[in-house]
């Protein structure tokens, strides 16, 4: 049999385009009003919740519309989109609902690197749910954390039950829309600042690129996107046609999110815990430019020499989001100097690494805008030479629309994440940590204001005392002096406890405030 050559595989293949009419007649199908018009009959994915009571809480959220997709979400076992693809294959839907990949960090105190545990099947992870269920506390752990990626039913009961997470947390990872229809089921309205301060929970927009070397590649790439259970769309960028790109490279594109929440302090048995919501990776292709720059400090020749001319250790894979993160997630210390005596510092380390990687991420999209801006520049200002040939002028106005598209999107994504929800929540995360050093100091203080109170009455009697002239008799001067201190040290703690009291203290401020007042009255 003939060897098919890559060029006649490459023609099989259908050519990507932005606009799929398909899926224009899919989403239409897909109205936000039929829920009105059916009277709120029950939708083809209804499946018995009796057994997931988490699932059952959800749906019984009727006043939150925004979370019956979330509802329709565990019932499918993906986006509902895909329900008439999926409703003829159970055992694909089966095996969507029953995804696992999560990995549990538990940082320890005294342990530089925090114990690490694999968990790949649901069943696996509500028999160690059960178990972290009898624990009798953390004991020496300082913080508990999962991480996920991509979303599955059995996650979502599992985890929402166990933690009692906050179902916007899961609702928010499913679809990633730079704006939305008119008859869009999966809108997610805007939701004021005022009510995210209130969250438990943070999620960060960023935007990926990846690099293939041909349309076959890039294919595969988008239809493993399509395998996620989260939405998630890879696109070309179209920018591809430059006399410095190879032929037939294309440079995809992909908005993705990251989530974390953090449980209240002292609602679980198990002390401080998080959950980590990442995307999957495409893994058809490569980072571009093989992503971000490693930030760890570099190691001197005398490192290297003390190593016996083995290696340094190998740094993070760049091929995984998912992996990298848990990577750096073991590495505490590379976000600077440890601090031991700092119980609340591990609880930092989950969005330090996130922010690291996306913010490594976002400047290498920074740096390919500004590369494919200079390279549209330099057509349109010498399109002899930089066009290829029967290409017009008109090929490098194209491009410009792409990036007077993009780049505001991405400015927003960035810009809403560090205004109006990052700044607030780390700002807060991190203040913990002063809170508990203030609080520890202050009771110091206090117990040293209560010792010095003490030596006041002491000190004043033995002062007195100490004028008496008569050596002999000093033995019943010692009686009295104890007797008298005693009694004086008795009244003037009681005193002290009395004035500092809230009542008391609440009244004071009223009259010095009251007095205050008073005295501007008379000079206006």
């Amino acid at each position: 049999m003939a060897e098919i050559s890559p060029d006649q595989t490459l023609q099989g293949v259908k050519e990507y385009q932005y606009f799929q009419p398909e899926l224009i007649k899919l989403i239409a199908s897909e109205n936000i009003y039929d829920e009105d018009q059916n009277g709120g009959g029950q939708p083809p994915w209804e499946i018995d919740d009796r057994e997931r009571p988490y699932l059952k809480y959800v749906k019984a959220l009727r006043s939150w519309r925004h979370l019956r997709l979330l509802a329709d979400f565990m019932q499918v076992g993906t986006t509902p989109l895909r329900w008439k693809e999926l409703k003829d294959k159970p055992s694909n839907r089966q095996e969507r609902a029953s995804r696992t990949k999560v990995t549990r960090l538990d940082y320890h105190e005294g342990l530089s690197k925090p114990i690490r545990q694999e968990i790949t099947t649901s069943s696996k992870l509500r028999e160690i749910l059960h178990e972290q269920a009898s624990e009798n506390g953390p004991g020496k752990r300082k913080f508990r954390l999962f991480i996920i990626e991509d979303l599955s039913r059995d996650v979502i009961e599992l985890l929402g039950a166990h933690y009692d997470v906050d179902p916007a947390f899961f609702r928010d990872q499913i679809f990633d829309y730079a704006w939305y229809n008119t008859r869009d089921r999966w809108i997610d309205p805007p939701r004021m600042h005022v009510v995210t301060k209130r969250q438990q929970w943070i999620q960060i927009r960023f935007a990926t690129s990846r690099y293939f070397e041909d349309q076959v590649i890039f294919k595969s790439g988008c239809d493993q996107s399509e395998s996620f259970n989260v939405y998630r769309r890879l696109e070309d960028d179209s920018n591809n046609t430059g006399t410095w790109d190879a032929e037939k490279a294309i440079v995809g594109l992909s908005r993705t999110r990251a989530a974390f929440w953090l449980g209240k302090a002292g609602s679980h048995v198990e002390g401080p815990v998080g959950i980590l919501l990442v995307d999957p990776t495409v893994t058809e292709g490569y980072s571009l430019w093989h992503g971000y720059r490693n930030w760890e400090e570099t190691p001197s020749m005398k490192d290297l020499e003390s190593m016996e001319g083995k290696m340094p250790p190998p740094g993070p894979t760049r091929k995984s989001f998912f992996d990298d993160l848990i990577y750096w997630l073991e590495k505490p210390e590379a976000f600077g100097p440890s601090t031991a005596s700092n119980c609340a510092v591990n609880i930092h380390v989950p969005m330090q690494a996130l922010l690291y990687l996306i913010c490594g991420e976002w400047l290498t999209i920074t740096e390919y805008i500004q590369t494919r801006l200079a390279q549209v520049e330099w057509e349109i200002s010498f399109p002899e030479h930089f066009l290829n040939s029967g290409k017009r002028i008109d090929v490098a106005l194209k491009k410009l629309h792409i990036w007077r598209r993009l780049v505001p999107l991405y400015h927003r994504m960035l810009t809403e994440t560090l205004q109006h929800r990052l700044t607030s929540v780390v700002t807060a995360s991190i203040s913990i940590d002063d809170s508990h050093r203030g609080l520890q100091d202050t009771r110091n203080v206090t117990r040293l204001t209560w010792l010095a109170t003490c030596f006041i009455p002491l000190s004043l009697t033995a002062s007195i005392f100490s004028m008496q002239s008569d050596i002999v008799n000093v033995r019943p001067i010692l009686g009295w002096y104890f007797l008298i201190s005693l009694l004086l040290v008795l009244v003037t703690i009681g005193g002290a406890f009395i004035l500092t009291g809230s009542v008391v203290t609440k009244q004071v401020i009223g009259i010095r405030e009251s007095v205050e007042t008073h005295h501007k009255n008379k000079k206006t």
